[in-house]
């Protein structure tokens, strides 16, 4: 759950950084980026660090996921029964 929630506020921050970069001429909201380029380019850092952090997380959970079931599952699960 801790991935997900991860990747969901990482997605929603980078739909935040992509209006920042590209305004919004509807709403006469201005380029953000084009004042403050520094802000911009720590927002990028900041949102690569967190996608490779969900990442991360998401292969940790998987791997701890598969160690815990693995253990404790039946031996006939998802086992062929032989053809008569």
């Amino acid at each position: 759950m801790a991935a997900y929630v991860s990747f969901a506020t990482n997605t929603a921050a980078a739909q935040a950084a992509l209006l920042a970069i590209t305004g919004a001429n509807n709403f006469q909201w201005l380029k953000v980026c084009n004042i403050y380029t520094r802000f911009c380019i720590q927002c990028g850092g900041a949102l690569s660090c967190g996608l490779v952090a969900s990442i991360l997380m998401s292969v940790i959970s998987s791997i701890s996921a598969y160690n815990l079931f693995r253990h404790y599952s039946s031996k006939e699960f998802l086992v062929f029964k032989p053809l008569r």
